[in-house]
């Protein structure tokens, strides 16, 4: 019996410790974007530097399911990228951005086709030349 115990008290102490670095990983990303979305709002730091470095932040992390939050990360740095290009002007990049911002908590697969299909409809409006 005291082998049992002794196995179900590791198996829990292995689940609080990845745990532990999950939140600690999910936690210093989110420092990380705390510190450096204002650089990329004040044009000291460009939209797609700032999406790339997230995306490797986030698939770096130790975090059980982040397929999601990586799609959404490229889509932004794809809108990144064309407004930078000026394939999509200032209001289109944020139409898109803020459809990101406001579904970035939810782990679901259907705000980033609201993502995919706002950016989508940016491209098909893009400016004139």
């Amino acid at each position: 019996m005291d082998t049992r115990n002794a196995a179900v008290v590791l198996a829990l102490s292995l689940c609080g410790c990845a745990i532990f670095s999950e939140t600690h990983g999910i936690q210093e990303v989110d420092n990380w974007v705390r510190s450096h979305e204002p650089l990329a709002e004040s044009g000291k730091m460009k939209w797609s530097d700032f999406y790339a470095q997230y995306l490797e932040r986030v698939s770096a992390a130790p975090v059980i399911s982040q397929s999601p939050v990586v799609e959404r990360l490229g889509i932004m740095i794809t809108a990144a990228l064309f407004y930078e290009r000026g394939r999509i002007d200032k209001a289109r990049f944020d139409s898109v951005q803020s459809i990101v911002r406001k579904y970035q908590t939810l782990d679901d697969p259907a705000a980033n086709l609201l993502a995919r299909s706002a950016l989508v409809r940016a491209l098909a409006s893009e400016p004139d030349r």
